[in-house]
């Protein structure tokens, strides 16, 4: 019961340092006042840095010995994506994320989006959970790369109107569009990346308990 509750606790967590950053990003390219940047920028950064380690402090010391592991953080991370999802239906419930490959525009639904995706964090931490010959070193690469990709791909791109807007100001503008255009594309590259780790993690796992079968006859 302790680590469901960390698991939520958390989640609510990373839903508030997500929300954070794609705020931070809109306010530095849409512009604002500078007083009013500056304080929600470093003066709310501060407090939620202060309350992430103070609150993380708390969860370590009362799960005891009981730490999180690969799966929990999957399940972490779908928590978050789940609090993201609502949230971005409650504020717009027509929202679709519209993504452009080649000379096709294919627009999604955003809570379709946010629902593929916390399925696949679940299903990915189940697979942790009942794999328990899965190097934890790799699973938390795999969980930190993929929840960042992620981030960068759907998060912040479909919750800030700035992205769309600028770049059609003028010719160096539009550039600096395409090289953003560039960046969320090297951020898809780097999750099938992640992905291909867990498939690693995957093999290394039955690899393992192959080994081992062959030293004693059975698995471990």
């Amino acid at each position: 019961m302790k680590k469901f509750w960390t698991i939520l606790i958390w989640g609510v967590l990373v839903f508030g340092i997500g929300t954070y950053l794609d705020k931070v990003r809109e306010i530095l390219m849409m512009g604002g006042d500078p007083m009013v940047t500056y304080i929600l920028r470093f003066g709310v950064g501060l407090v939620l840095v202060v309350l992430v380690v103070l609150v993380g402090r708390w969860l370590k010391r009362w799960l005891g010995r009981d730490g999180l592991g690969p799966g929990d953080w999957f399940m972490i991370g779908a928590v978050a994506w789940a609090i993201q999802g609502g949230y971005g239906w409650w504020m717009e419930p027509r929202g679709t994320l519209d993504i452009q490959i080649h000379d096709t525009m294919y627009v999604i639904w955003r809570p379709d989006v946010f629902g593929a995706v916390v399925a696949l964090f679940v299903v990915v931490g189940l697979i942790y959970y009942f794999g328990r010959g899965l190097n934890r070193a790799l699973g938390f690469i795999h969980f930190f790369v993929t929840f960042a990709a992620l981030f960068v791909v759907l998060w912040i791109r479909s919750f800030n109107p700035a992205y769309l807007v600028r770049g059609y100001l003028a010719w160096q503008e539009f550039q600096r569009y395409e090289m953003v255009s560039e960046a969320y594309w090297a951020m898809a590259l780097v999750l099938v990346a992640a992905q291909l780790l867990f498939v690693v993690n995957l093999f290394l796992m039955l690899f393992g308990r192959g080994r081992r079968r062959a030293a004693n006859g059975r698995f471990r």
